[in-house]
């Protein structure tokens, strides 16, 4: 394939590989004459806003009649944001929700000394100096997620010769504490529904969090035509990009059908308020829950881990499941959970101890 002009840099240029890989290239001029040079591959990091900077590197040199620099793969200079903007540029090939999860850890980045410091001089000193800033503001799950994601940064980069070791291997992850997993008891679904009765949307939109567990994005992106005619709806899972099942009663479906024609809504639009790509403090549902929540819920003085939240809708779910003695691999298909250990924290809440089971195993094969 013929090479491609760069839409958005001047003297940029890129070839598809048979591999599918892809090859850049700079052109200028020496001497009156079109110089052509290779910088290297979009799988060893390479991207149009590195070859810009290169092309500028040595069109500033010529002008001033300086020694061109030596064209090496392994790029000395380049800081952390650099290679992070590579990394979810290489992996937004095979993950959709790539962006999500890029903006995510590129605005923590962004904010600590870290994303503007050559990435062969980072330390785990400085990864840990990060680890304690993020720690101030968001849980410790999130601070393990954002340190796992630099350390995979860094473990693509050592693939691509940029470094040679991951200082993220020996940052000591911050201890996740489960002990506390805050669900609505009945009474408090109870004076829940009751308080957003008049709010159809609201209503139903709880409805659905409670029947499916679905997360908040989860839930806004479903429409009429995923509602089936045997009680079952489809879902999608945002966090695993993977799409599952729940359901609904019979009462339920019907009520949601009539809430749907009375709405207007078509076939394929969103049943709820979808407002697509805001952060999650700005989803219009968060905003008219929150304070409902904090008023029926959260008391001043509430600690974090025991607030409720539209995630709480989620954790209900499964633990009112749990404690209606729902086996525990039907409650992780339902969940859409990948691993049985994010299941196996509601198992606690069984209020049987197993003889009930034991007592009818013994029945179906004893005689009298």
């Amino acid at each position: 394939m013929a090479r491609q002009k760069s839409k958005k840099y001047t003297g940029v240029y890129s070839q598809e590989l048979q591999n599918g890989d892809k090859s850049y290239y700079i052109t200028y001029k020496e001497n009156k004459k079109d110089v052509w040079r290779k910088i290297g591959l979009h799988s060893e990091g390479i991207r149009e806003a590195y070859c810009f900077q290169k092309r500028n590197e040595i069109t500033s040199k010529l002008r001033l009649g300086e020694e061109l620099p030596h064209f090496a793969l392994k790029k000395e200079s380049q800081t952390f944001l650099d290679i992070a903007n590579q990394f979810y540029d290489y992996k937004a090939i095979h993950n959709k929700q790539n962006k999500k999860t890029k903006s995510r850890v590129e605005n923590r980045i962004k904010e600590h000394y870290i994303g503007s410091k050559a990435i062969k001089t980072i330390t785990k000193a400085d990864i840990e100096d990060l680890q304690l800033n993020i720690g101030k503001e968001l849980m410790p799950a999130t601070v393990n997620f954002i340190i796992d994601q630099i350390g995979s940064i860094f473990n693509w980069a050592i693939e691509n010769e940029i470094v040679d070791k991951n200082p993220c291997k020996i940052v000591k992850k911050i201890k996740v504490d489960n002990a506390r997993l805050r669900y609505l008891e009945l009474d408090e679904i109870k004076k829940l529904l009751a308080t957003i009765e008049n709010d159809r949307s609201l209503y139903y939109f709880v409805m659905i969090g409670l029947s499916t567990g679905g997360r908040l994005q989860t839930i806004c992106n479903i429409k009429p035509s995923d509602l089936k005619d045997n009680c079952s709806i489809r879902l999608y899972d945002f966090k695993n990009d993977s799409e599952y099942y729940g359901f609904l009663s019979i009462k339920l479906k019907s009520e949601i059908e009539k809430f749907i024609i009375d709405s207007g809504k078509n076939k394929d639009d969103y049943i709820f308020k979808n407002t697509g790509k805001q952060s999650y403090s700005n989803q219009y549902y968060y905003r008219k829950l929150q304070p409902i929540f904090d008023i029926l819920f959260n008391p001043e003085g509430t600690e974090s881990l025991d607030k409720v939240t539209i995630h709480t809708l989620r954790h209900t779910f499964a633990s009112q499941l749990a404690i209606n003695e729902t086996p525990i691999l039907t409650i992780k298909k339902l969940m859409n959970h990948n691993d049985i250990n994010a299941t196996m924290r509601y198992a606690k809440l069984s209020k049987s101890s197993g003889e009930k089971h034991v007592d009818n195993l013994i029945k179906s094969f004893m005689t009298f």
